[in-house]
């Protein structure tokens, strides 16, 4: 588990996996806020914020190089839908439309991945 995970859990779910370790925590869990509750669940876990960080930075520097080379290929792909458009070949301007709005998604799920 890491702590991206803990911060997608709710806190109802948080406080379930803090009560599974409470002689580990000082304190009451069912008064601490979410962002309290994470702090301590990675101190009991072991979770280092530093390697969250780093790991995270790795992930978005992937993910940035993989967009851009989908971008290029997007813009690429629709130049050759312009002179599809021009030769009045509806065959392939379909074929490069479906291409497009796949590329789109694609990207937009690197970005979300990030």
């Amino acid at each position: 588990m890491e702590k991206k995970d803990l911060e997608k859990m709710p806190i109802s779910k948080l406080r379930d996996e803090a009560l599974k370790h409470k002689d580990q925590i000082s304190g009451t869990i069912h008064e601490m806020e979410k962002d309290q509750l994470i702090k301590v669940l990675m101190d009991v876990l072991g979770i280092k914020e530093e390697e969250a960080a780093a790991t995270a930075k790795a992930k978005k520097k992937k993910v940035l190089q993989a967009k851009g080379s989908l971008k290029q290929e997007m813009r690429a792909r629709q130049k050759d839908k312009g002179e599809a458009l021009k030769e009045k070949d509806k065959d392939k301007v379909k074929r490069l439309r479906r291409k497009i709005k796949y590329l789109k998604r694609k990207i937009k799920r690197a970005t979300k991945a990030a």
